[in-house]
């Protein structure tokens, strides 16, 4: 198996198990779309296979930098920090008719609306209008440095096409600007993409993308092996070393949206996560490297940020751990007024043991006895989220492409904690948008932030595709990978 480093199934793949064409490529992955409709649904396997048919106006690369997708410029108003002015490209969609201002209006506002999965994420807009066929004015409630995020989330509809047929129609038909049409569909079982000849960018390599869905993960990998499928979406660890030695595989990896975190309940009688002492303690306690090893069979890196590195505001000094130190931890416990430790539940989701377990361990060596609870992904989250759980290891994933986002959730967002200081900061990040006094912004905030130690960062976990090494991939650290960087290998 060659690493490229980047940063009714039987029936289904009877369909599908053929001498195929070179422009033919088929995509297993654990799940299928819940629906067609764009602003129907938010999960991942639904926004990732939308993207290919559907485009927002804006979208960010790999490494962070925003795109024109149907937008060839946008900008906010000198005069007017809350009003944004997107001028659009020429393009057409799949049923030939043009795109053009009433389509980005009819989108945007069907996003806004009641029962909108993106409803939410669009709150801070209050007005959308076409000033011309190629010009969109978008006003917000108050200014905001994410509004490129929030573009890039929500897909554009021919409003001609969805308003003729009708809400329920979008849930298992498809009419976007993508690289990709869709030519049929057997939800949760197939689904069939065809190149759209009169997309706007460069012709997708692959004519044909046939996607799979393959909920069995022994199924995934025999798929692949045998070469009943070109790509695996998302393989796991065990994907990963049962593949291990097949030469006609490769593996193309990325950092994940997701970093592992220990978290701790803040306020309350005799607290010791209430003292910074404590929690420095902890920092120089674990070992960040020996812990990534042991998360998801050492497919992660070791980080000390919360953002991920193709956000804005992270940085390889950022992401350095403080130089462990349990001799130093122990005088800071002795200094916090724990000179013998003291015992604590350490709650975490399974499949995370091995991590929490090494935590454990380093935890002991200076006196924390943390006795590891694991429970369900699910269950885990809630009994975080309900405020029960003192001390835990979670994962959390960046809302968007700017740390201003993640620093309002870690310096607002926990419960018991509370620095006007730090809250005044991150309220002030809303008004800078000049780029160089943003980053200056950012790092500071985020320096202060870590020094707080408001949550420990312990792993940066990483996605992989695996795949025929006859082909390859862009890996898109969002899980919206797109089918037209699917490259035909020599």
């Amino acid at each position: 198996m060659t690493y490229r480093t980047l940063a009714a199934l039987s029936a289904a793949l009877l369909l599908s198990t053929f001498s195929a064409a070179a422009e033919t490529v088929r995509w297993g992955r654990a799940g299928d779309a819940a629906t067609l409709d764009p602003h129907a649904a938010a999960d991942g396997y639904t926004q990732q296979l939308l993207h290919n048919i559907y485009e927002p106006l804006i979208r960010f690369e790999p490494g962070g930098a925003v795109s024109g997708v149907l937008a060839a410029s946008w900008l906010s108003s000198a005069g007017d920090p809350n009003l944004w002015v997107f001028n659009l490209k020429r393009a057409v969609f799949h049923d030939g008719a043009e795109f053009d201002a009433d389509d980005v209006v009819f989108s945007i506002n069907r996003a806004r609306a009641n029962g909108s999965a993106f409803a939410d994420a669009t709150s801070n807009i209050v007005a959308v209008r076409a000033t011309s066929a190629r010009s969109v004015e978008i006003r917000f409630a108050k200014p905001s440095a994410v509004v490129p995020t929030v573009m890039s989330r929500i897909l554009i509809m021919d409003s001609g096409w969805a308003q003729e047929n009708g809400d329920g129609h979008a849930a298992d038909h498809a009419n976007g600007t993508g690289p990709y049409k869709l030519d049929s569909r057997d939800a949760a079982v197939r689904t069939k993409l065809v190149a759209h000849v009169r997309y706007a960018g460069p012709a997708p390599a692959a004519e044909e993308v046939i996607y799979l869905p393959i909920d069995n993960p022994a199924m995934q990998t025999k798929a692949l092996a045998w070469g009943e499928i070109e790509v695996l979406q998302d393989a796991s660890p065990a994907d990963l070393n049962s593949l291990e030695g097949n030469e006609s595989v490769a593996v193309e990896t990325a950092p994940a949206n997701s970093v592992l975190y220990l978290g701790y309940k803040f306020g309350g009688t005799d607290n010791p996560f209430d003292k910074p002492l404590v929690r420095e303690a902890i920092d120089r306690a674990i070992d960040r490297a020996e812990v990534a090893s042991f998360v998801d069979r050492g497919q992660a890196d070791a980080t000390a940020i919360l953002a991920p590195p193709f956000v804005e505001g992270w940085s390889k000094g950022l992401a350095a751990q403080l130089s462990q130190n349990r001799v130093k931890a122990k005088e800071l416990l002795a200094e916090a007024g724990y000179p013998d430790g003291f015992a604590v539940k350490l709650d975490v989701a399974k499949g995370d043991e091995a991590a929490a377990n090494r935590i454990k361990a380093m935890l002991t060596s200076i006196g924390i006895w943390a006795d590891v609870v694991a429970r369900p992904a699910a269950a885990h989250e809630a009994h975080v989220t309900s405020g029960e759980s003192a001390f835990h290891l979670s994962g959390y994933s960046a809302p968007g492409y700017d740390s201003g986002a993640i620093l309002e959730w870690l310096i607002d967002g926990q419960e018991g904690y509370s620095n006007s200081e730090l809250s005044a900061q991150v309220e002030a990040l809303a008004g800078i948008r000049a780029k160089s006094e943003r980053r200056s912004a950012l790092a500071k905030l985020w320096l202060e932030a870590q020094n707080e130690r408001i949550v420990l960062p312990v792993a940066q976990r990483r996605i992989a595709h695996a795949m025929r090494a006859s082909v390859s991939v862009q890996v898109e650290p969002n899980g919206l990978t797109r089918f037209d960087t699917i490259r035909f290998n020599d």
